[in-house]
């Protein structure tokens, strides 16, 4: 071989190498460049989380990161400010409970007349659960036949042979009677 031949599969080599680490940079800094840009500062990420735990003052049942009112727009603004002060979003959300009134968080604390509240659905649940079982058990006697008097088999045990004489016995005396009432 000649030494020109061994140089040019050399350079290709080099060359092919050269391209795949500079793709490989280029991909590694697109994918960078994309994480950074979906990733909110901090101080936004817990700006919306607060917007999410408060209702509109106004408006019924909807919460701060929907609403669109001009006191939700200034909410916003206080949250904002108040997360870039250094307050945490606790005391953020006691501000506003203490500006408003209870009925600004979005989700209920289990205490006082709420408590109450999760504790009529507890029972609301166990009554139709008690209800439910006591028509099944009701269904369930409904459909064993039992005749005063003669013992009913029940399926899957053998039945001896005084339960069947006495059955046949009872049998024979209520066509006996009934022969004796035709007569």
């Amino acid at each position: 071989m000649s030494h020109r031949a061994t140089t040019g599969t050399g350079t290709r080599l080099a060359t092919n190498v050269i391209l795949a680490a500079v793709a490989a940079l280029v991909a590694f800094m697109l994918f960078d460049a994309a994480r950074a840009a979906a990733a909110l500062p901090p101080t936004e990420e817990q700006a919306i989380q607060v917007e999410q735990q408060l209702l509109c003052p106004i408006c019924t049942n909807e919460r701060l990161d929907v609403c669109s009112t001009a006191i939700c727009q200034d909410m916003k603004r206080i949250i904002r400010e108040r997360l870039a002060a250094g307050s945490s979003p606790d005391d953020i959300i006691l501000y506003f409970e203490g500006r408003y009134g209870e009925k600004v968080r979005a989700e209920l604390e289990p205490k006082g007349f709420n408590l109450w509240l999760y504790g009529w659905i507890g029972a609301s649940l166990l009554v139709v659960a008690s209800l439910g079982g006591w028509f099944l058990v009701r269904l369930q006697r409904r459909a064993q036949p039992s005749v005063e008097g003669v013992p009913t088999p029940r399926s899957g045990v053998p039945s001896d042979a005084a339960s069947d004489a006495a059955s046949d016995a009872w049998l024979d005396a209520q066509i006996a009677d009934d022969d004796d009432h035709r007569r």
